[in-house]
């Protein structure tokens, strides 16, 4: 058995942290150790009156796709990202004609969108070990290099006005008649500041924890492993 703790410990990123903290994830949710969630979104019953922007969407990597088509189409969008907005070298797969829907909205030029292409195959071959081929055409078949992806998309979204707040975690959300307010804390300098909005969108993914305060514990239906894994254990 060959130890990998030491080549994990040298991938930029804390790879062995993550993996370790998901294995701890996996392991309690296998044998129903589900923590109790936190209650982060609550309701009050008091108007907010004058609102900071329009949206506010917690989560760049994903969100920065609705942000950009929002701001260019007027709204007044702020996006809270943890960390910093950038793609991973790691392409994400999509299928040809799906891509396309970046250039209807503006965001992409077709000349970016090819750009943004990394690799194409076609067709795709679907298989588990010792079962049926499955060959599928124009499906999944484009790999997107979300590095320079997002990178277009969070200049254009700044371009166009938007704010953006790296390094800002989400804390909390109160629902109020008129609007949303959320808390956030800045990891630069501690502290802790708020923004109102009239429609609050949550792009933090399965780690959310107002998915987390929705579910109360419940587990999920299933489980989806990321295609090209090979890992055993958990």
């Amino acid at each position: 058995m060959i130890d990998i703790a030491p080549f994990l410990t040298a991938v930029p990123g804390n790879a062995l942290q993550g993996l370790t903290t998901l294995d701890q994830r996996w392991q309690a949710l296998c044998q129903g150790r589900q923590p109790a969630a936190a209650q982060v979104v609550g309701t009050a019953s008091d108007p907010l009156g004058a609102l900071d922007v329009d949206v506010v969407i917690c989560g760049g990597t994903l969100g920065i796709l609705l942000a950009a088509s929002l701001q260019i189409r007027g709204w007044r969008v702020a996006v809270l990202e943890r960390g910093v907005l950038k793609g991973r070298a790691q392409e994400w797969n999509i299928s040809r004609s799906e891509l396309q829907t970046f250039v209807a909205l503006g965001l992409l030029t077709p000349t970016e969108l090819e750009t943004a292409i990394a690799s194409e195959y076609n067709p795709a071959r679907i298989a588990f070990h010792q079962g049926i081929e499955i060959w599928v055409k124009d499906v999944l078949n484009v790999g997107v290099d979300p590095v320079y992806l997002l990178a277009t998309l969070k200049q254009k979204f700044l371009q166009a006005g938007g704010i953006l707040w790296e390094k800002c975690a989400f804390q909390n959300a109160t629902i109020h008649t008129d609007g949303v307010k959320v808390h956030y804390i800045n990891h630069l300098t501690q502290n802790t500041k708020a923004v109102t909005a009239q429609l609050f969108i949550d792009a933090m993914g399965h780690g959310s924890p107002i998915v987390q305060q929705a579910r109360q514990g419940q587990r999920p239906d299933g489980v989806c492993l990321v295609v090209g894994s090979c890992a055993q254990g958990y």
